[in-house]
């Protein structure tokens, strides 16, 4: 069994790593922002991130699982923001939260936003990663929309299917409003996507 002063001193090793890989990915979303992700090298990122280059690799394979996990970081903030609202009293009340909730952060990283949204290529293998690390993050969810079929709260349907429309209506919203209109309208298509979000989930008459 590890000693108290190895386990001390691997946590302090782990400790280290994740604020150096952060680091990396702080200098990437920089770097990202002002060269786009074609014109953007691992060496570029090292250099603002004021590291070795090959110290680069012993945290990213390339410049696309840099990117991916930029990508992880903005839908993890969504994510979070969704969930960290507690269901209200009413289905509305509910998704209005949680969209304004969803739109608050995105507003704070409206950098970050733009960056996904701008340099994605559907195409690359690294979008194919991402969009199965997206169904994986879904689940949460789909277990939420599933229960709340179960109690008669939303409209019936296939839950992955419902969650991946609300995920896709909440994209939109977002790209319109801070990608498209640089949030100057973010409080207009944040009402705009509330309604559309209920009047899809109310349940069936």
């Amino acid at each position: 069994m590890p000693t108290p002063a190895v386990l001390e001193r691997t946590r302090r090793a782990e400790l280290a790593k994740a604020a150096r890989r952060e680091d990396i990915l702080v200098a990437a979303r920089r770097v990202f922002a002002s060269r786009g992700f074609r014109g953007t090298t691992m060496a570029d990122i090292a250099e603002e991130a004021r590291i070795a280059l090959g110290t680069i690799y012993l945290y990213f394979a390339s410049k696309e699982d840099v990117f991916a996990a930029l990508n992880d970081q903005l839908n993890a903030l969504i994510a979070a923001a969704i969930t960290g609202v507690p269901a209200a009293s009413s289905l509305e009340e509910t998704v209005r939260r949680r969209v304004g909730q969803v739109f608050e952060a995105c507003g704070q990283n409206r950098d970050l936003v733009r960056l996904v949204v701008l340099n994605t290529d559907p195409d690359s293998a690294a979008t194919q990663r991402m969009r199965q690390a997206d169904d994986a993050r879904n689940g949460p969810m789909v277990e939420a929309i599933r229960s709340a079929i179960a109690g008669g709260q939303i409209r019936s349907g296939d839950a992955r299917i419902i969650t991946r429309l609300v995920y896709g209506l909440v994209s939109m919203a977002v790209y319109q409003a801070f990608v498209l209109s640089d949030g100057r309208d973010a409080d207009k298509y944040r009402a705009a996507c509330g309604d559309m979000i209920v009047s899809y989930l109310m349940p069936l008459p």
